[in-house]
């Protein structure tokens, strides 16, 4: 679980840097994720920024060997407000299937504290519950990664910090600067931001886990930049280790208009 939970994650957060300007229309941006150089998931982010408003969805399809050990669809969305660099999540939303089971998530905000709304299966005596107090302070995965992208187009660094809750644990994450280099991409010429990214569960323990060994940090780096006159820095390539079968590696195939 936590692995797919991963994916979905860093796939949107090479998305959402797109979306820290206004834009009039929305913009679906393709992501091929391998494992050990064979493919494994499809993703498309769909995001919309109007005013001081986003919306952003995310539709990932395990491919291949990814159907063994991904789910085989899953959605998630996330809307909330925009003020400056801060973030103001309203609804987060997922939906999918694991193991043959239907699986569905909604949190509404209600003064910027997440209150869970559908939780589909319930949690069951096998987890620990994530605590009413362990809740505050945190916002849902994907307006995290809009306020990590907005920060990085505003200053041009990667350097932040939050807690994200997403309906069954608490995960504490923070980004940092690497540097600026030329990226390991073929084809792309030019020098891109390189940025450090780790993220720790710290709640929501399953029984019996020990929490200093599930609490480990999950790593990844990312690659971000300029594609164009007028765009915020954007994501080319996102890589993250796995214990099983060898390194994640998330690449950008398209940016552009929604299709009608």
């Amino acid at each position: 679980m936590r692995l797919r939970a991963a994916i979905i994650a860093l796939a949107s957060l090479a998305a959402v840097a797109a979306i820290s300007g206004a834009r009039a229309n929305p913009i679906d941006a393709d992501y091929a994720v391998s494992q050990a150089g064979i493919p494994v998931m499809d993703i498309r982010i769909s995001f919309d920024v109007t005013g001081e408003r986003y919306r952003l969805t995310s539709l990932a399809r395990a491919r291949g060997l990814g159907r063994l050990f991904l789910p085989r669809e899953q959605v998630a969305e996330a809307e909330g407000g925009l003020a400056g660099r801060e973030v103001r999540p309203l609804r987060y939303r997922t939906e999918g299937e694991w193991r043959g089971m239907p699986r569905r998530t909604l949190l509404d905000y209600i003064d910027r504290t997440p209150r869970l709304t559908v939780l589909e299966p319930p949690e069951g005596p096998d987890r620990v519950p994530v605590r009413p107090e362990e809740r505050e302070g945190t916002i849902d995965a994907l307006s995290a990664l809009v306020l990590l992208a907005r920060d990085a187009a505003a200053t041009g660094r990667c350097d932040l910090s939050g807690a994200v809750f997403d309906g069954r644990r608490r995960l504490e994450w923070q980004s940092r600067t690497i540097g600026t280099a030329r990226p390991p991409v073929p084809g792309f010429r030019g020098d891109a931001l390189r940025c450090a990214l780790e993220s720790r569960l710290v709640a929501g323990f399953r029984v019996g886990d020990d929490p200093a060994r599930a609490g480990q940090p999950r790593r990844a780096e990312a690659w971000l930049a300029v594609l164009g006159a007028g765009q915020p820095p954007l994501p080319l390539r996102v890589e993250f280790p796995s214990t099983f079968l060898g390194a994640f590696r998330m690449d950008l195939v398209r940016l552009g208009p929604s299709a009608p």
